[in-house]
């Protein structure tokens, strides 16, 4: 390929000219003119947003979701409803880490979120859903 092509360059540096956060070097160009593997500033949020989209989807599908699509905001999704079958335990049967987790601003702040995205009029409980890097899938929902 030439080095006018949108695909590739000559064998340099990023030319996004981020020289502090990007060091890459190379030819292969992404369709943003970055070299792949960037890690400009740009570059991590675009990767960011795809990854949290593609979480929202994933969400939006195992809820019930039956659009076609997913919305590309979690807050336009709606509310959905959810059969569970409950096993309760209380006092020193809930173990302390997750006892700190629902403590930390982190999850008080999502679940904020989730909060005031429910619609005017509409009952529903706020609820993180949650696919942690180590595997599962899980639903917190504050009754």
């Amino acid at each position: 390929m030439s080095a006018s092509s949108p695909v590739s360059q000559a064998l340099g540096p990023c030319p996004c000219d981020d020289d502090v956060l990007c060091t890459e070097y190379g030819t292969k160009l992404t369709k943003h003119g970055h070299l792949v593997g960037c890690s400009c500033a740009s570059c991590r949020g675009r990767r960011n947003r795809r990854k949290g989209r593609a979480a929202q989807a994933r969400g939006y599908r195992r809820l019930g979701g039956s659009a076609p699509f997913s919305p590309s905001h979690e807050e336009q999704s709606g509310t959905f409803s959810v059969e569970v079958q409950m096993e309760s335990k209380a006092g020193k049967q809930v173990p302390a880490s997750f006892t700190k987790f629902v403590g930390l601003d982190w999850t008080r702040r999502a679940l904020s979120q989730a909060e005031r995205a429910i619609p005017e009029g509409v009952v529903a409980a706020p609820a993180i859903y949650l696919e942690p890097a180590g595997g599962g899938i899980w639903l917190v929902v504050r009754l």
